[in-house]
C-alpha cells in the first residue's frame, strides 16, 4: 500500500514542480513557500476537527518543531534553484538525498532495509551520477564535484541535506500522535511554518508580497492543494509501514514525470544523459518495489 501512495506523491509532485516554476515567474521563492504552508490552512483545520485531536507528546512537538524550521528553509532554497535554473538539470540531482535519508533512518528511525530494495535505492542515485556524466571525460567523480563548486550549488546541497532530516522528522511526529494521525501532523506543521514564513515576509518584502499574493491567489491556491495532497500521501506511506528512505526513492520518480512535463509546456528539452539517467531512475524503483 504504501508504495502506491508515494507513486502517487510522486505523480502530484511533479505537477507541483512545473507549476512552481510558472508562478515563480510572478512571486518570490517566499512567497512560494508561504502560500504552500498558508493557504489551504483552513481545510487542514476543518479535516482535522473532522477525524479528532488525538493526543501527543514531547517527543512529537520537537519532531514537529525540527521538521518546519528544516523545511521552510529547504523549500525556500529549491523554489530559488528552480526559478534560475533548467529543471532538468537539477531535479535530477535531489537523488543524492537518497544517501542522506537512507542513513538517517537507519540512525534515528532504526529502519532496516532489504538487499533488493537497497540496490534499488542506490540504482536511483547511480542514475543522478549519470546526469553529469558527460563532464566526467577526465574526471570520474567531476559531477559530484560540481555540486560544491558554486555557492548556489551549495545552498541546493543543503537544501537536500535539510530535507532528509526533515523527512526523518516528520516519521518521527506522525509516530508520536495517538492514534497515528497524519493529517493533525501536517496541519501541525504547516501552521507553524505559515507563522515563520509570514514573519519573514513582512521583514524582507513588506511591500510587495500581498500584492504579487492577490494578482496570482488562483494560482497559488491551485498549487498549495496539490502541496497539501503529496504531504498527506507521503505522511501516510509512512504510517503504512513504508520506510522513509523507500518512501522518498519512489517519490524521486517524479523526476521522469518532471522531465517529461518540463518538455511539453516549459519547452526545457532534456538532454540525451537526463532520460538515460531517468531511465535507471525508474529501474531503481522497480527494484524497490520489487523488493
Amino acid at each position: 500500500m504504501w508504495f502506491w501512495l508515494a507513486l502517487g506523491s510522486a505523480i502530484l509532485g511533479a505537477i507541483e514542480v512545473i507549476l512552481s516554476k510558472k508562478a515563480l515567474e510572478k512571486v518570490s521563492p517566499a512567497l512560494l513557500s508561504w502560500s504552500f504552508f498558508a493557504l489551504t490552512l483552513p481545510i487542514l483545520i476543518s479535516l482535522t476537527l473532522l477525524q479528532g485531536i488525538p493526543s501527543f507528546n514531547l517527543t512529537f512537538v520537537l519532531g514537529v518543531a525540527g521538521s518546519s524550521l528544516f523545511f521552510v528553509v529547504a523549500r525556500t532554497i529549491f523554489n530559488d534553484a528552480i526559478k534560475n535554473n533548467l529543471i532538468s538539470q537539477i531535479l535530477p540531482l535531489t537523488a543524492f538525498s537518497g544517501i542522506f535519508t537512507y542513513i538517517f533512518g537507519i540512525a534515528m528511525l532504526s529502519e532496516t532495509l532489504r538487499l533488493i530494495p537497497v540496490v534499488g535505492l542506490f540504482t536511483v542515485i547511480i542514475g543522478s551520477y549519470i546526469l553529469n556524466v558527460d563532464q566526467a571525460k577526465e574526471d570520474i567523480f567531476k559531477p559530484f564535484k560540481l555540486l560544491f563548486k558554486t555557492k548556489g550549488s551549495l545552498l541546493f546541497l543543503l537544501a537536500i541535506f535539510f530535507g532528509s532530516i526533515t523527512a526523518i522528522l516528520d516519521k518521527i511526529g506522525v509516530q508520536n500522535t495517538f492514534p497515528q494521525n497524519p493529517t493533525f501532523t501536517v496541519f501541525s506543521e504547516q501552521l507553524l511554518q505559515s507563522a515563520l514564513m509570514t514573519m519573514y515576509l513582512f521583514r524582507s518584502e513588506r511591500k510587495t508580497w500581498l500584492p504579487a499574493l492577490r494578482q496570482n491567489f488562483n494560482l497559488l491556491f491551485l498549487m498549495s492543494l496539490i502541496f497539501l495532497l503529496v504531504s498527506l500521501l507521503i505522511f501516510y506511506a509512512y504510517i503504512n509501514g513504508g520506510p522513509v528512505a523507500l518512501v522518498l526513492g519512489v517519490k524521486r520518480l517524479q523526476i521522469f514525470f518532471i522531465l517529461i512535463l518540463g518538455y511539453i509546456f516549459l519547452k526545457d528539452k532534456p538532454t540525451k544523459q537526463s532520460w538515460i539517467a531517468t531511465t535507471v531512475m525508474v529501474l531503481g524503483v522497480l527494484l524497490i518495489k520489487l523488493g
